[in-house]
C-alpha cells in the first residue's frame, strides 16, 4: 500500500521541506512517489522551494526571483541538530540536482508542482520550459502539476508528461473545467471535499492531501481515491495499514 502514498515535499516532518535531506529520507523509507515545488530564479532556473520568499525556510527576507540560482544555492534551510554531513543536503536545491539524485531510482515518480508566483512574475512558457529542460535528464517518471490550469493546457499538446490540476475548490465550476481540461490527475485538499467516496468521475486519477491519519488514508483508498499525499510519511509508512 505504500505505493499509494506521495511524500509531500519529501519527509517534511523529519527534515526541512523540499530539501535534499527530506527527499533522500523519503527514498530511504521506500517511497517512490515524491512531490516537490518549483519557483524560478532571476536567471530562470527551476528552484525547489514552495514559497517565493526565503524568509520562512531560511530566515532571510529575499525573493527567489531576485536571486540567481548560484546565489540561492549558497543558502541553507533552517534545521536544528544538523551535522556536517547534512550541510550540503540542506542547501536549497535546483530541480536539476533533484533529478540527478533520483536518477538512481528507476521506479521513482516525481510530482513537480509549478507555483503561480513565478508564472505571474515571468510568464507561463518561461517557467514551464525551464522545468521541462531539467526533466529532459530524468531517467524516471515525472508528472507536472499546478493550481494554474493553463499549465495543464500548455503541456497537453506536447504529450511528453502526464499532468495534474490542483483545484482550490471542490465545486461545480471546477468540475466543468476538469471535464474540458481532462488532466491525468486531480489533486485536492481533503478538507475541501465533503464526500470523498463520491468524487467526480472522469479519466483522471484522484490524489487527496494532506492526510496524516493512517486509518483515514486507508479508508480513502478503499473508497476509490488513487493516491494519498501526506506530510507525515514516517507515521503512515510505519502504520499497520501501510506496512
Amino acid at each position: 500500500m505504500k505505493n499509494k502514498l506521495i511524500a509531500h515535499r519529501g519527509d517534511m516532518t523529519s527534515y526541512p521541506e523540499n530539501s535534499m535531506l527530506a527527499i533522500q529520507a523519503a527514498t530511504d523509507l521506500g517511497f517512490s512517489y515524491i512531490e516537490i515545488d518549483i519557483q524560478l530564479s532571476k536567471d530562470a532556473k527551476a528552484i525547489v522551494i514552495h514559497d517565493d520568499n526565503l524568509i520562512r525556510t531560511t530566515g532571510i527576507n529575499k525573493n527567489v526571483r531576485e536571486l540567481t540560482a548560484e546565489k540561492i544555492r549558497t543558502y541553507s534551510v533552517n534545521f536544528q541538530g544538523k551535522s556536517k554531513e547534512d550541510l550540503e543536503l540542506l542547501h536549497i536545491p535546483t530541480l536539476e540536482k533533484v533529478v540527478n539524485r533520483l536518477n538512481s531510482i528507476s521506479d521513482a515518480t516525481l510530482f513537480v508542482e509549478i507555483k503561480k508566483q513565478s508564472i505571474e512574475h515571468f510568464d507561463l512558457p518561461t517557467v514551464v520550459d525551464a522545468v521541462l529542460l531539467d526533466l529532459k535528464q530524468a531517467e524516471f517518471n515525472a508528472v507536472i502539476i499546478s493550481f494554474v490550469e493553463n499549465v495543464i493546457t500548455y503541456l497537453q499538446p506536447q504529450g511528453e508528461y502526464p499532468v495534474g490540476w490542483v483545484i482550490r475548490q471542490y465545486n461545480q465550476t471546477n468540475f466543468e473545467k476538469a471535464k474540458i481540461i481532462q488532466p491525468d490527475y486531480l489533486f485536492c485538499n481533503v478538507k475541501k471535499v465533503n464526500q470523498p467516496a463520491e468524487l467526480w468521475q472522469g479519466p483522471w486519477k484522484w490524489a487527496l492531501y494532506d492526510i496524516k491519519n493512517p486509518v483515514f488514508a486507508y479508508e480513502l483508498l478503499k473508497q476509490g481515491v488513487s493516491l494519498i499525499e501526506t506530510g507525515d510519511i514516517v507515521k503512515l509508512s510505519h502504520s499497520e495499514e501501510f506496512i
